[in-house]
């Protein structure tokens, strides 16, 4: 297997383990510096990078590993926030009607994929906010993150007493608002601080 970091060409002559290789990808990455994903033989892989390389490292003949700046990796990161943003909006608009009437099997189904999504809007926020590259208006992401924890521990009550409208109230109320501000922000700052991919 052929292992490409930047200049770096290493020949492995048998198949090394996932730990190995993730191994080297770390040393291999300087202050300001950060992985951003590899490609598997032609094929992009953007997360789970450990699970994927215990279970393709035999098959895998080259490895392309994509090493990005702070401030590229802060781009992608709000690039990836507001493209998740566009798309979930519409879905949790939805999900407030869903839980006005009885919720079925689907709207938690709905309701668990939107808790994931927070989560990792969570984590994206937290990169924004303590990056050296963060963005001139970090601290208003710092706050936005703030309030969307303070909305989902009052959803994890509401869901607790199994109360649907109380669910509703709270995602049409709290995290709608903020959901709408961080889409706003995100698209701001990119246009004013970042660059949007070229389309084309």
């Amino acid at each position: 297997m052929k292992l490409i970091i930047g200049e770096q060409h290493i020949e492995y002559k048998e198949k090394p383990a996932a730990d190995e290789v993730i191994e080297r990808i770390n040393e291999s990455l300087t202050e300001g510096y950060y992985f951003s994903h590899f490609i598997a033989d032609g094929e992009e892989v953007y997360d789970e990078h450990e699970e994927y390389l215990e279970s393709h490292l035999d098959e895998i003949k080259e490895l392309q590993v994509v090493i990005k700046t702070e401030k590229e990796f802060m781009n992608d990161v709000l690039l990836s926030a507001e493209e998740y943003l566009q798309r979930a909006i519409p879905d949790v608009r939805s999900l407030t009607d869903a839980f006005n009437r009885v919720p079925t099997s689907e709207t938690w189904g709905k309701f668990e994929m939107l808790l994931g999504g927070m989560e990792w809007l969570n984590d994206m926020l937290k990169v924004v906010c303590t990056s050296n590259e963060r963005p001139s208006n970090w601290e208003t992401f710092h706050q936005l993150k703030s309030n969307m924890q303070s909305e989902l521990a009052k959803l994890g009550k509401a869901v607790e007493k199994k109360n649907s409208n109380q669910i509703s109230t709270i995602i049409k109320n709290g995290l709608l608002p903020i959901f709408e501000r961080l889409e706003k922000e995100f698209g701001e700052t990119i246009d004013s601080e970042f660059v949007r991919r070229n389309l084309n």
